[in-house]
């Protein structure tokens, strides 16, 4: 297998993008009204939150806040607390993010996002950061730099389904107890697109002015919804015997999006056509194809 590519080599502009950031002390209702944006996947709390060596894995790790971390907070909040939660200043609930240098190789990127089971990490170059997602290395697979013979059938994972009628509280309960982003809808698993229901999702929905206003009147009402009153989005269909790079193709460009493989019924994500490639050692490094 040739040598794992260098950051730097691979992501020339990844400095030129835009970083969001937040202050520590922003709260929490204005930190999550931005995590529902396309184009916000994680934000870096940014001032009076020093890096950290992680004890067991050794990785500097940077304080920030994402999605599933405020999902986790609503679900383990008392509904009497609420009020008080969407004013927590966000440097009380952060989450960390593992962190390699820019003059790292891809494998070694991939390595500390293996650990920390976030799609995202920190990358340094001298004093500066900036943040690479799942979605940027997925256009590597879109360009040839890397390249797999995987199937997305042999890479897809079990889905995971829900009633309509069920409690929003309980689609949360079930993405954390199976570690999913996505819910299905039990009455449209048969549709030639099925229907889902994403951790973006319910932040949107939670965030949104409607239930925040309800969140101003009556706190303890602010996440009583339920499945059906969320809006769910569509899967694309892919034939069971396509590729890795063929996947990556297909794949749209939101974060939200997946595909569902015709025949086995599994989901496809980001995360299953990047990390379970590189961890069978599945893959190959290339220039363009």
């Amino acid at each position: 297998m040739p040598e794992s590519p260098h950051l730097s080599a691979i992501f020339p502009e990844l400095y030129k993008k835009p970083n969001p950031i937040i202050e520590p002390n922003s709260p929490l209702i204005v930190t999550s009204s931005l995590l529902h944006l396309e184009e916000v996947q994680m934000l870096a709390i940014d001032g009076g939150m020093e890096p950290r060596i992680d004890p067991n894995t050794k990785i500097r790790m940077y304080g920030a806040i994402g999605g599933l971390s405020v999902l986790s907070k609503v679900r383990m909040t008392n509904p009497k607390d609420y009020s008080k939660l969407l004013w927590t200043p966000c440097k009380e609930i952060p989450v960390w993010v593992g962190a390699v240098s820019y003059e790292d190789s891809l494998d070694e990127l991939l390595g500390v996002v293996d650990l920390t089971r976030f799609g995202d990490a920190i990358v340094e170059k001298g004093n500066a950061t900036a943040l690479l997602t799942l979605s940027e290395i997925i256009q590597l697979f879109r360009s040839g730099v890397i390249k797999s013979n995987l199937r997305v059938s042999e890479v897809g994972s079990v889905i995971f389904s829900i009633s309509s009628d069920a409690d929003l509280l309980d689609a949360l309960k079930l993405m954390f107890e199976k570690r999913i982003r996505r819910v299905f809808l039990e009455s449209q698993k048969q549709r030639s697109r099925p229907c889902y229901l994403s951790s973006r999702s319910i932040i949107r929905f939670l965030f949104s002015p409607q239930r925040l206003e309800i969140a101003k009147q009556n706190p303890e009402e602010w996440a009583q919804a339920k499945v059906r009153d969320l809006q769910f989005r569509e899967s694309k269909v892919i034939f069971d015997g396509k590729t890795i790079n063929q996947a990556a193709q297909e794949l749209g460009n939101s974060v939200d999006d997946c595909l569902v493989c015709e025949e086995s019924q599994k989901v496809v994500t980001r995360w299953d056509l990047v990390m379970k490639p590189w961890k069978s050692r599945e893959y190959s490094f290339g220039w363009g194809s």
